[in-house]
């Protein structure tokens, strides 16, 4: 309650200068005793005028504008940030992630200071941000992975428990294989899938995954049942395609650009329905099989969340400053760099689309047999446009 304390301050510290004035005067000395009783006078009209002014300005106990961690939202922000990163450092949510801080900071004059809490496909640090006080000083920086946590089983939260502050980007998966790989399309994999089920070796990341995700949505659509290999990330799966340890995986772009780039992979298929800038080598999944459009657009996504509860002004003064960073011109030049495809959206507008995400992704494994809970059982409706 800063600003009370700060008029009982006042009070406190005129009524010591009374009674340090007081003892130095002359009791016995009438001309003292009538510059102590216009004193006491002066006072009284001052103390008056503070409490008056408290009053108008709502300054009382019950009208401070507090959050339930007992900060003061009014005057927000009072501390630097700390900023939990769903995934390990070197990875494109790690990238994203702290790249966009330093033009935050142009706008509310204060740090995030960066942890990585990777763990249980985002589990882990949802988990420990939920427990933090709902006082947007506590940042999740994160994917798209909790929004199937539900059904997968890895996790009771997602981000129905969180404030969407910002999405920074999409982007979209890529099917890879080795350059000297026997599959020079598409569809000479998924046929050769179809006719060796459980043979053909795809490198995942593991449950609630993108590889894992998109494989299901080519079951469903495709038929495919490939054999899983599981890397722990999306780093050591390219790793494993290149060294042949593996036929084939899905990543997203950022995870393969540089590698495509240069020619170290070898791009199959994008899971998009529209042509990406520098990509235009790789066939569009719904040019060769038009069934994929009722799902695209579709991918991972990156943003910054709040836990429910955090104050709508706070939200309001974290969305206007993550709007302004995330629309940095230099910070989207990043962005596309890494294979992303710019957002920068909020409020309504990104609760509908980390939604969107979730009702997809969460039926598609529930269609593919990926898990056994269904999406009802946590009200999650089938996305239809």
């Amino acid at each position: 309650m800063k600003k009370i304390d700060n008029y009982y301050e006042i009070i406190v510290f005129v009524h010591n200068l009374y009674v340090i004035y007081n003892i130095q005067t002359n009791q016995n000395n009438q001309s003292w005793r009538d510059k102590r009783m216009k004193f006491k006078k002066n006072i009284a009209l001052f103390l008056s005028t503070v409490l008056i002014a408290g009053a108008i300005t709502g300054c009382s106990p019950s009208s401070v504008n507090e959050n339930n961690s007992g900060e003061d939202s009014s005057i927000f922000p009072e501390k630097d940030f700390q900023g939990t990163i769903m995934w390990s450092a070197g990875g494109v949510c790690d990238n994203v992630s702290r790249a966009i801080g330093p033009f935050v900071q142009e706008e509310l004059g204060k740090t995030i200071i960066y942890t990585n809490k990777p763990g249980a496909a985002g589990g882990i640090s949802t988990q420990y941000v939920s427990e933090q006080p709902a006082d947007g000083y506590n940042l999740l920086f994160g994917a798209e992975n909790p929004q199937i946590a539900k059904v997968m089983g890895t996790s009771t939260l997602d981000y129905s428990d969180f404030e969407p502050i910002n999405i920074f980007s999409t982007s979209v998966g890529v099917v890879l294989v080795s350059p000297d790989s026997k599959y020079k399309t598409i569809t000479d994999l998924v046929d050769e899938i179809k006719s060796r089920p459980n043979e053909v070796k795809m490198a995942t990341t593991g449950p609630g995954g993108l590889p894992f995700t998109v494989a299901s949505m080519m079951k469903s659509l495709n038929g495919t049942e490939p054999q899983m290999v599981v890397f722990d990330g999306e780093a050591a799966a390219v790793t494993a395609v290149m060294g042949g340890h593996v036929d084939y995986t899905i990543v997203t772009l950022g995870s393969c650009t540089e590698m495509l780039r240069s020619n170290k992979l070898t791009g199959l298929a994008v899971i998009h329905d529209e042509v990406l800038e520098g990509m235009e080598n790789i066939p569009l999944i719904t040019d060769i099989y038009p069934e994929y459009k009722e799902y695209l657009p579709w991918g991972p996504f990156y943003g910054v969340f709040v836990k429910k509860g955090t104050p709508q002004e706070i939200i309001d003064t974290l969305s206007a400053a993550f709007e302004k960073a995330a629309k940095n011109p230099e910070y989207q030049k990043l962005l596309k760099n890494l294979g992303n495809i710019p957002l920068a959206i909020n409020g309504q507008e990104a609760r509908d689309y980390v939604d969107k995400y979730r009702s997809i992704s969460s039926w598609l494994l529930y269609d593919a047999g990926g898990t056994e809970k269904s999406p009802e059982e946590f009200d999650i409706e089938r996305f239809t446009e």
